[in-house]
């Protein structure tokens, strides 16, 4: 070693250390620096992923909002104001809004008589037979008042006769089988 370095002028040894040199910092860049860096890209793109989600997250919380709100619409539709109300006081619910509707529409309720129905698929059937008394047109109305009041409602069963012998606008008795539907328990 001591020959070579004799052989070797003081130029060429500033830049055989100066090229040591540069190899040892590179190295040292490399295994030291060049981790950090990556590590530093990783998290710079995980808190970009997290600043997406956040607001994706704020996005589907709107969105579950709509669907909450949309389901509580059909279930109104489906059963009116009965959606919250326990099994054992639907039926009470029902003839007193069954009542409500025959005022409302010059129409005289005879008669409620409610029935247990068959179960349909996950669905028991609620029967309601029905008796009224009125006019065509009025009747008319009090099914389509009856169908919005109480929501989804299925005439099972449909008759009319004449009451009484008036030509004009005669009074016309209806004999209906109503049934509602409510998810079995």
């Amino acid at each position: 070693m001591q020959a070579f370095l004799k052989n070797i002028s003081l130029r060429e040894l500033r830049l055989l250390l100066l090229g040591l040199g540069t190899v040892i910092t590179a190295a040292a860049i490399v295994g030291l620096v060049a981790p950090n860096v990556k590590a530093l890209r990783a998290a710079n793109n995980e808190v970009a992923v997290l600043e997406e989600a956040a607001q994706d997250g704020t996005e589907l919380e709107q969105q579950l909002q709509g669907q909450q709100a949309t389901i509580e619409e059909l279930r109104y539709q489906l059963y009116g104001d009965m959606a919250s109300l326990p099994s054992k006081q639907v039926e009470a619910y029902i003839i007193g809004r069954l009542q409500r509707v025959s005022w409302s529409n010059n129409v005289e309720l005879v008669s409620v008589e409610p029935a247990i129905g068959d179960r349909v698929q996950m669905f028991q059937e609620m029967l309601f037979n029905v008796q009224l008394v009125g006019q065509y047109s009025d009747l008319y109305h009090w099914l389509r008042d009856a169908r919005e009041d109480l929501g989804y409602v299925v005439v099972k069963e449909y008759a009319l006769r004449r009451q009484d012998n008036v030509d004009d606008q005669p009074r016309l008795f209806a004999d209906l089988s109503l049934a509602s539907y409510r998810a079995a328990e």
